[in-house]
């Protein structure tokens, strides 16, 4: 084994450590002023009047269907594709969700798959991770009447859909920025503004008599995560760009293969001719380059749950996800697209 290249790494530099340690040495760990001046910079960066803090993006999801007044009676539809803790995230609030397919030309949410699940009963809610980096088109939902939460966790960016009635995101290691663990959650309406201030209180004090909003999620973010997270957003171009320079690099080195398309590049994910994503994927690892098959992805796999899942199946072992962060050099890619000419 030559080398030892991780698939993913936390997009962050001297800055962004520096940011956290200034913030500990104030030896404040309450995330009070920090986090509010955070969730400003946050709030303006997506073009939106108002944003929350949580400590993992799960909560922000959690939070999300909450403010949404999501419960038993309403109907929750997501993808096979995404990350299970979607999956737990909704039956957290005590709702069962509907695992669909996703479309044939991308891994994302089917929309078709979505109409033959809405129901009568109950609101039709639709959470649509933007997987990869990819974009869904969000308006197509919110025309046939399904209230939207659009998880940006794998594709973070300005350019959040106006159609949809909440945007959460996650800054957990994997991802592209970081601020150690954590989420946010952004709404265009005033209306949640005061419900997620309720529901994020990280004191449980001020809004601790408000009968008609009785639930609660602690979910607080420290001092020295919101300094950190601060000074990714002002780094988030120069961030872009470096990872674009290195899908740039993987195109050349590989003779620009058959590839997902990402508006935000997450991942570098070829698209392979035969069934063998997970056979070529093992092979890396063991040259020591982090790589990963779709396939471990698919929630009906996971838990059990029966129906028709071809779109996704096929997409299972068909991409393979090479590494694409900062910590990268085009040396890596030069090694890392070596190796996988030779099996692809």
């Amino acid at each position: 084994m030559n080398q030892i290249i991780s698939h993913s790494y936390p997009g962050f530099d001297d800055t962004s450590i520096e940011s956290a340690v200034s913030a500990m040495r104030m030896g404040d760990f309450s995330g009070r002023q920090t986090m509010r001046l955070a969730e400003g910079r946050l709030a303006s960066f997506m073009g939106v009047a108002y944003s929350k803090l949580t400590n993992t993006g799960f909560a922000a999801l959690q939070a999300a269907l909450v403010a949404s007044n999501v419960n038993h009676c309403d109907n929750v539809i997501i993808p096979t594709v995404t990350c299970p803790s979607v999956y737990h995230a909704v039956r957290s609030i005590g709702v069962t969700p509907i695992v669909v397919d996703v479309e044939k030309d991308k891994p994302l949410i089917s929309f078709e798959q979505a109409i033959r699940k809405k129901s009568t009963n109950g609101k039709n809610v639709v959470i649509i991770p933007q997987m990869f980096g990819l974009t869904q088109d969000v308006k197509l939902f919110y025309e046939n009447d399904f209230l939207v939460i659009e998880d940006i966790a794998q594709r973070f960016s300005p350019s959040i859909s106006p159609y949809a009635e909440l945007t959460v995101m996650s800054f957990s290691p994997t991802k592209l920025f970081t601020m150690g663990y954590g989420g946010g959650i952004v709404a265009r309406q005033d209306k949640y503004h005061s419900r997620l201030s309720v529901f994020l209180d990280p004191d449980h004090a001020e809004y601790s008599y408000d009968h008609e909003i009785p639930f609660r999620i602690h979910s607080p973010v420290s001092d020295y995560q919101c300094a950190m997270l601060i000074s990714q957003l002002e780094r988030y171009q120069k961030i872009i760009n470096y990872r674009s320079k290195l899908v740039e690099k993987y195109d050349q080195e590989l003779g620009y293969p058959a590839r997902l398309q990402p508006e935000v590049p997450f991942r570098y994910q070829l698209v392979l001719e035969y069934d063998s994503a997970n056979k070529v994927a093992a092979i890396l690892r063991e040259s020591g380059i982090g790589a990963w098959a779709l396939g471990s992805q698919l929630l009906h796999q996971l838990f059990g749950i029966e129906g028709n899942y071809e779109n996704a199946e096929w997409w299972s072992n068909r991409v393979l996800s090479l590494p694409l962060h900062e910590k990268l050099t085009l040396d890596n890619i030069c090694y890392i697209s070596d190796v996988v000419r030779r099996y692809r």
